[in-house]
């Protein structure tokens, strides 16, 4: 989706390389907010190719790279960010946290201390001092801990055969010990008759589990209940159950629960084609038209296309009352036209929402992420745009549009 900058030729000229470069920047940072860390890093390679000697796209390469997990290129790429500029602290700290995960902390703790020595008071990098001092301890007492175990050395050759020999005797003179235990004797009071054939019971045996009782072989967690008890309790046999009695339960139906769930404790039910369909509408039907006062009276900005609405919507039932959930992020078109025909200036960009989810409350707006201006056919315009399409104006409509749909979402389920 970026090949038209991936494989745009580097323009001669500064004015160019600083539009290309922009551009750039401005898509990696949304690829690393939208969490496509594969196109964020051919975005930073390529702005590298750019401007060789920029050391901020060199740590934002840091960045990516940690994210990633590869932690040695973030490594590799928080160093070269710091030979560029050797007074860039958050190359520093980048490449300390990558040196942490590879489990090198005096190195990382040398550049922690470089990294105050620019800049004293920097809360992060103190925090990751004390953290790395720490880490650093316990590792080389894990190391050490390990080195001293390795050093215990096991018996060998005729010591160790001695030993294993000692072993066997001494388990094969148990097994012959046991063989020599003689049985016990025989309890002749307790012999009975089954089937003709006289068996006789031990006094162990009661042990596996059986006793005698009246004459009988139960099991040794048989309740012999006094004459008293049995009146008390009356009979406790086992019945069957009268299958022609069914009892008939009225339960209110609930239509948010399934049939299982009568008591209503907990279920959930996906609507994300719904929420992404109607929110998707929303959004299409909102405009704003900038007022007589305005710099650009008869102009009016419109959402022309939704171009992204990742994310999912459901709601859940906990014993009676309803939780809303939803998180998404969308992408929007906009353009900016002139009501006036003599008038045929135009603008058009992209705005994005990263979060909108039920953690935001309703009518205190949304956090914008990503925003660009894709083209404009009047540089005096771009200060109308930045007042009254990225911090207010559409802006504002579309954070109402949200917050209607949020409206609709708990009216209609």
């Amino acid at each position: 989706m970026h090949n038209d900058v991936l494989e745009a030729p580097i323009p001669e000229s500064e004015e160019g390389k600083e539009s290309l470069l922009a551009e750039l920047k401005n898509r990696a940072k949304g690829a690393v907010l939208t969490n496509t860390l594969p196109d964020a890093l051919l975005l930073y390679e390529k702005a590298v190719k750019v401007k060789p000697n920029d050391a901020t796209l060199y740590c934002n390469q840091s960045l990516v790279h940690f994210n990633m997990g590869q932690f040695e290129m973030a490594k590799d790429a928080a160093e070269t960010a710091i030979i560029k500029d050797f007074n860039y602290v958050k190359a520093y700290w980048r490449a300390g946290q990558a040196l942490t995960k590879l489990d090198q902390y005096e190195k990382a703790h040398n550049l922690y201390e470089q990294a105050l020595k620019l800049d004293p008071n920097n809360k992060a990098v103190q925090k990751e001092l004390t953290k790395i001092q720490k880490l650093n301890v316990e590792f080389k007492q894990r190391k050490l801990l390990g080195e001293t175990t390795r050093n215990k050395t096991e018996p060998s050759g005729s010591d160790a055969f001695k030993k294993t020999a000692n072993t066997e005797t001494i388990r094969l003179s148990s097994v012959s010990d046991e063989k020599k235990i003689e049985k016990p004797d025989l309890d002749h009071d307790d012999t009975v008759s089954n089937n003709n054939e006289e068996h006789t019971f031990t006094k162990s045996e009661h042990v596996k589990g059986y006793k005698i009782v009246n004459g009988k072989k139960t099991t040794f967690f048989h309740n012999e209940l006094s004459e008293e008890a049995k009146h008390l309790i009356g009979d406790i046999a086992p019945k069957r159950l009268d299958t022609t009695v069914v009892s008939t339960i009225t339960t209110e139906k609930n239509e948010n629960t399934s049939v299982w769930n009568t008591a209503g404790t907990w279920e959930e039910r996906d609507v994300t084609s719904w929420a992404k369909k109607s929110l998707e509408q929303f959004l299409l039907k909102t405009s704003y038209t900038l007022d007589d006062t305005s710099p650009a009276p008869d102009a009016s900005v419109t959402i022309t296309r939704v171009t992204k609405c990742d994310g999912h919507a459901s709601f859940a039932t906990v014993r009676g009352k309803k939780r809303y959930i939803y998180e998404f992020l969308v992408m929007l078109e906009w353009k900016l036209t002139f009501a006036s025909s003599n008038n045929s200036d135009t603008a058009e960009g992209t705005m994005t929402f990263p979060d909108f989810d039920g953690t935001c409350p309703v009518g205190e707006g949304y956090d914008l992420g990503p925003y660009e201006v894709k083209s404009c056919t009047d540089s005096n315009l771009v200060p109308i745009l930045d007042r009254f399409v990225r911090n207010g104006g559409l802006r504002i409509c579309i954070h109402t549009a949200f917050d209607d749909w949020v409206q609709l979402f708990k009216e209609t389920y």
